[in-house]
C-alpha cells in the first residue's frame, strides 16, 4: 500500500476566528472554515497554532511533518487512541511553501468546567480544567467550582500513567510534562488529556528545542524528554497532587495514602535514571490505592463566597505554592534557591492557550476508496459560519469571553462594540507597561478591585507591569485578569518589583527560611496560618551582589539576577528569630 499523503493546508485558505491564547512559541486561533474528522457527528472544530516569527529559525519542519505523518503509520487502534488522548498535530500549515504552524482539534468540552470566582463575581464561565487547579488546598478547589475526591485524583493519575506507558511504547516521550500541559475530567470517568503535543519528542526528534516548566525540571545534566524524565515528572505530579502544593518534593502525603506509592515516588526521583520504575508500575499501584480511597468530594466553606469584587481574578496564588526562594543561613553562606514564577492556579488554567486533540479515521482527500487501517484527518472548508456555538461537540468558546455554549442552539448575536466600558474596565485600560502597582494578593483575591498605580520606588510598589495583553500572558508572568463588559480582556502581566522596606511572608523548616516572593504584605499585617514569619527587605541589589553583601541578614536570589537581603521582623509565638 502506498503511503498516505501528508495533510498540508495553505495558510491563505484559513478563515481565522478569535485568538484562543498566546505563549512564547506562538499564538492559537479558532478556525472558522474547516473541520477535522467529519465522519464523527459532522466533524470537530479546529484550532490553528501559528509559530512566532522569533522561533521559526529553530523550527524543525521535518519533525513537525513526522508528527503529523505518524498517524498514517500507526495501527488504526493506536491512531484513534492517540487522537482521543492528546492534542496531536493534524495537519501542517504552510505559508508560501514553508511551515508556519499546524491544525488540531479544539478542546473537547468534557475537559472544561464552570469556573466560580472566589470573589463571587463569576457565575460559571467555562474554563479549561487544567491540573494546576488541583495543586491547591481543598477549600480553594471546591471554591472555584470543582468537585473532586481522593479517588478521582488517583484515577486521573492512573489514566495518566497508563497513557505515558502507551506513548512510550509508540515512541513518544512528553518532555515538558507539567500541570499546564494536562487537562482532566471526572465525567463520564476520570481521565486526562495531553496538550502542547508539538513539544513532545517523537522517535528522538522534536519540532523545537526542548524546554521545561520552572519547578518541573529534571535534575541538572539529565537529558530532557526521555522515558526516565517523564517518570520523574509523574512522581512530582503525584506528590504535589496529594500535598495540595505546586512545588512540594516530599512524598509524605502520598506515603500516608499508600506506602507503595511513596516508595514509587522516591524511586522515580532517583538521580540514577536506570533505577526509576516504568509508568506501568505507577498505574498498577495507583489503581490498587483507588479501590479504598474516599469518594467524598471536597467542599467549600461558605465564608469563601461572602464578598463580591471585581472580575479581576489573579493568576498567582502566593499562598498556594507560588515561587519561593530558600535561604539556608546568614550571609556568607550561598543559599540554595528553588525559584519559579508559576501562574497559580486560578488564572493560569483559565486562559493559558491550549487547544486540543484531534484526529480522524479517514484519508486527507476524503476518497471513498481510502483504507481505514490508520487514521488521517479530513478537512472541510466553509463548513461553519465561524462561531464556536456551531460546534457539534458542544465545546465553548475559549477566547476569554463569556464562553457561549452550543446548548443555546446558535451563536450569540449581541454586538459587543455597543457595550459601554464600565468604571472597572476604564481603570484597567488606564494601566500601562512599566507602571508599578501597590495592590497585593491575599486570600485568593487582590487587595482592591481595580489596580492602583504608584511610584516604582515606593515601599508599597509591589508589582511592575511587564505588559498589558488582550490575551494570555507568558508563563513567566503573574497575571491580573480582567474581563471587560464587552467580553474582551485586559490582562496585566506582572513582575515583582523589589524595594527596600517591603515585607513578604515566609516559612521555616529548621534553619531554612523559604520566602514567598509574591506573597507581599503591608509590614504591619498579621501572619496567615500557612506562614511563620514576616520578612522585611533591608537591601535590594537589582544587578546582583557578592554572597557576603547582606552582612548578618539573610540573602535570597529570586531568579531574575537580583540579590535580596532581609530579616524576620515578625514571627509566630515560640519560634526562633530568623
Amino acid at each position: 500500500m502506498s503511503p498516505r499523503p501528508l495533510p498540508v493546508v495553505e495558510h491563505s485558505t484559513l478563515t481565522l476566528g478569535p485568538q484562543l491564547g498566546q505563549g512564547g512559541q506562538g499564538t492559537v486561533y479558532q478556525v472558522a472554515n474547516k473541520k477535522i474528522n467529519e465522519a464523527e457527528g459532522g466533524g470537530w472544530d479546529v484550532a490553528y497554532k501559528e509559530y512566532a516569527t522569533a522561533v521559526l529559525p529553530d523550527l524543525d519542519a521535518a519533525a513537525l511533518a513526522a508528527q503529523v505523518g505518524l498517524l498514517g503509520e500507526l495501527s488504526a487502534e493506536d491512531g484513534r487512541w492517540l487522537c482521543d488522548k492528546t492534542a496531536w498535530p493534524a495537519a501542517v500549515v504552510e505559508r508560501h511553501g514553508r511551515a508556519c504552524g499546524f491544525l488540531m482539534r479544539a478542546v473537547p468540552d468534557r475537559f472544561r468546567f464552570s469556573f466560580q470566582s472566589l470573589a463571587g463575581t463569576s457565575t460559571g464561565t467555562r474554563r479549561l480544567a487544567n491540573l494546576e487547579y488541583l495543586l491547591n488546598d481543598d477549600a480553594y478547589v471546591a471554591g472555584v467550582g470543582l468537585t473532586i475526591s481522593e479517588r478521582d485524583r488517583l484515577d486521573i493519575l492512573t489514566d495518566l500513567a497508563t497513557t505515558l506507558a502507551r506513548l512510550h511504547r509508540i515512541g513518544i516521550t512528553v518532555g515538558d510534562l507539567s500541570p499546564k500541559n494536562l487537562l482532566f475530567t471526572t465525567a463520564p470517568r476520570p481521565e486526562c488529556f495531553l496538550i502542547d503535543c508539538d513539544a513532545m519528542r517523537v522517535r528522538g526528534a522534536t519540532v523545537l528545542p526542548q524546554a521545561e516548566t520552572p519547578d518541573w525540571q529534571v535534575p541538572a545534566g539529565e537529558e530532557k524528554a526521555t522515558r526516565a524524565s517523564d517518570v520523574h515528572k509523574l512522581a512530582l505530579l503525584a506528590i504535589r497532587l496529594f500535598a495540595r502544593d505546586q512545588s512540594a518534593t516530599d512524598p509524605t502525603a502520598l506515603t500516608a495514602l499508600s506506602p507503595g506509592l511513596g516508595d514509587l515516588a522516591r524511586a522515580s526521583l532517583n538521580p540514577d535514571t536506570a533505577r526509576r520504575p516504568a509508568p506501568a508500575a505507577w498505574a498498577e499501584q495507583l489503581s490498587a490505592a483507588s479501590t479504598t480511597a474516599s469518594t467524598a468530594p471536597a467542599t467549600a466553606p461558605t465564608a469563601q463566597r461572602t464578598s463580591r469584587r471585581s472580575n479581576a481574578a489573579s493568576a498567582g496564588r502566593p499562598g498556594g505554592g507560588s515561587a519561593a526562594g530558600v535561604s539556608h543561613g546568614p550571609a556568607g553562606t550561598q543559599p540554595g534557591v528553588n525559584w519559579s514564577v508559576l501562574n497559580g492556579v486560578a488564572a493560569v488554567v483559565a486562559l493559558i492557550v491550549i487547544v486540543v486533540a484531534f484526529v480522524a479515521t479517514h484519508s486527507h482527500s476524503g476518497s471513498s476508496s481510502a483504507s481505514d487501517d490508520s487514521p488521517q484527518p479530513t478537512f472541510s472548508q466553509d463548513y461553519t459560519s465561524g462561531t464556536s456555538a456551531d460546534a457539534s461537540d458542544g465545546s465553548a468558546d475559549d477566547s476569554g469571553g463569556s464562553g457561549s455554549s452550543s446548548d443555546s442552539g446558535g451563536a450569540t448575536t449581541t454586538d459587543p462594540s455597543t457595550t459601554a466600558p464600565s468604571a472597572e474596565d476604564q481603570a484597567f485600560s488606564d494601566v500601562s507597561a512599566d507602571d508599578c502597582l501597590s495592590d497585593y494578593y491575599k486570600d485568593a483575591e487582590w487587595s482592591s478591585s481595580t489596580p492602583t498605580t504608584t511610584s516604582c520606588s515606593d515601599t508599597d510598589a509591589y508589582f511592575r507591569v511587564a505588559s498589558v495583553e488582550h490575551g494570555t500572558c507568558s508563563s513567566d508572568d503573574m497575571t491580573w485578569y480582567h474581563n471587560n463588559s464587552d467580553y474582551s480582556e485586559t490582562n496585566l502581566c506582572l513582575d515583582r518589583n523589589y524595594v527596600t522596606g517591603q515585607c513578604m511572608f515566609a516559612k521555616a523548616s529548621g534553619q531554612t527560611l523559604s520566602m514567598y516572593f509574591n506573597a507581599v504584605t503591608p509590614c504591619e499585617a498579621g501572619i496567615p496560618d500557612n506562614y511563620q514569619y514576616t520578612v522585611q527587605l533591608t537591601r535590594v541589589y537589582p544587578g546582583g551582589a557578592p554572597d557576603d553583601a547582606c552582612g548578618s541578614d539573610r540573602l535570597w536570589k529570586p531568579g531574575n539576577g537580583a540579590v535580596l537581603c532581609g530579616k524576620g521582623i515578625w514571627k509566630r509565638h515560640g519560634l526562633p528569630d530568623m
